[in-house]
């Protein structure tokens, strides 16, 4: 009993020593960086299965997650919608109207829609009184809280509404003849001025100007292709996809009466003509891979008003947020949500949170659900960083002007899985100078 009450010791003596080495080595890389002396850096390394704390740095600071939020926004709304949910835009009739109530499905294409009217013609009918809109699923507030007004042309921070379609995104196609002469159109009726001038290479971009004009795009900027699109966000998500509807009826030779749309939740008598659906699953990977805003905003309301039986709003989402996380025991107090993507700077997380929250994740899901759905290197955000840890490193990144993360779980060298929170902010040094800092402090812990 003596020996082995010495062998004990002696391991834990050992193990103890490890993390006593680690620690140190953390500090480290963490102290010794000028990011710490002029920036602030938080770090929070965990043991994934038991939440022992490996190393800790400014755990308890709020600061702003960017993209690393999607994690712990999305996870509930995961457990909300599950896998078998599928975005559903349902045609309806009923006293001779068409009723089309929209699922705010991220993967709806004005194809689909033309699709769907031409099959109602094929059903045999020929003539509505009226069109009707129900966009009732979630609320009319299209953009999040503390979004800065000049991301407004950003083709990653479209709106979202009940009513998105072809990612909410205008394609204008610029074309330059053999004439020389240079053109540009958008697939969608709104006024493009063209500012495009020929080049020795492709350098197009387009803005709105919100303030002056938010229905024209302006394109500039030269090109060399005989041909190349660029995007920017429709500023008006209702309108475009209520002018589909009502160009693909005309299309299809179906009569109105009162060719006007008009907003009206469904009857309850109405008749079900035809759904559109798509699943969900691909959008918990768009969120978690390839850090998709329109997915993660959509979806967190969609969830937020099915669990609360009502429209999807920011309210019932956060309130999901908060609820899912205490009663999973992680202490959510002083942290604050603004939207579901990370891209307000009004969310405030500290990285003691995030750790805690992985690793409620890691116990609840294993490490199956994490290799499905968090991004590996060269996958999505991580195409480029960390190539040599395939297989090992899980992770989410974030990042927006002068502030950086990762969020998500290390395989070490020793066997162990650790949840890791790594937040930068307020910082001057080019973001790929305090991305490879990142990296390394992840190379240090899966060597441990």
């Amino acid at each position: 009993m003596k020996n082995i009450f010495r062998a004990s010791l002696s391991v834990a003596a050992i193990f103890g020593g490890l993390n006593a080495f680690a620690n140190s080595q953390l500090a480290t890389t963490v102290n010794s960086s000028p990011l710490e002396t002029s920036s602030v850096v938080a770090v929070s390394v965990k043991e994934a299965d038991t939440g022992k704390v490996l190393y800790q740095h400014n755990e308890r600071k709020l600061l702003h997650p960017a993209s690393t939020l999607k994690i712990f926004t999305t996870s509930p709304a995961m457990e909300e919608l599950g896998d078998e949910y599928e975005f559903t835009t349902t045609f309806y009739t009923a006293n001779n109207n068409l009723y089309v109530k929209a699922g705010a499905d991220p993967f709806l294409t004005s194809t689909e829609l033309k699709n769907a009217i031409k099959s109602i013609k094929g059903k045999g009918y020929h003539s509505f009184n009226k069109v009707y809109f129900d966009g009732s699923i979630i609320d009319n507030a299209e953009w999040g809280i503390g979004w800065m007004w000049d991301d407004t042309t950003n083709k990653r921070m479209q709106k979202f509404s009940a009513y998105n379609v072809d990612n909410n995104l205008v394609n204008i196609e610029v074309a330059k003849g053999e004439d020389g002469v240079i053109t540009a159109k958008s697939n969608v009726p709104l006024p493009v001025i063209n500012s495009i001038s020929a080049g020795d290479k492709d350098d197009i971009f387009a803005v709105r100007n919100d303030w002056i004009s938010p229905e024209v795009i302006l394109v500039a900027g030269s090109i060399k292709s005989p041909v190349k699109t660029v995007q920017v966000p429709l500023n008006n998500l209702k309108r475009y996809y209520q002018q589909t509807i009502m160009k693909s009826i005309k299309n299809a030779k179906i009569t109105l009466q009162q060719p006007i749309c008009l907003e009206e939740k469904v009857p309850e008598n109405a008749k079900v003509l035809l759904k559109i659906k798509n699943p969900v699953t691909p959008a918990y990977e768009k969120i978690f891979k390839n850090s998709d805003n329109l997915c993660a905003e959509t979806i967190a309301k969609i969830a937020g008003g099915q669990k609360s039986g009502e429209t999807g709003s920011f309210s019932n989402q956060t309130k999901m947020f908060y609820d899912y996380w205490q009663a999973n025991g992680v202490d959510t107090k002083g942290i604050v949500i603004a939207d579901a993507s990370g891209v307000s700077r009004n969310n405030l997380v500290t990285v003691d949170f995030m750790t805690n929250a992985l690793d409620k994740i890691y116990v609840n899901k294993q490490e199956q659900f994490i290799k499905d759905t968090f991004a590996q290197p060269g996958e999505g955000t991580f195409s480029n960083r960390l190539l040599n840890y395939r297989g090992y490193v899980f992770l989410k990144s974030g990042t927006l002007a002068n502030i950086s993360g990762l969020a998500g779980y290390v395989k070490a060298d020793n066997g162990k899985t650790y949840s890791v929170a790594i937040l930068i902010q307020n910082f001057t040094y080019p973001e790929n100078q305090v991305k490879i800092f990142e990296n390394r402090l992840i190379e240090e812990i899966k060597k441990l």
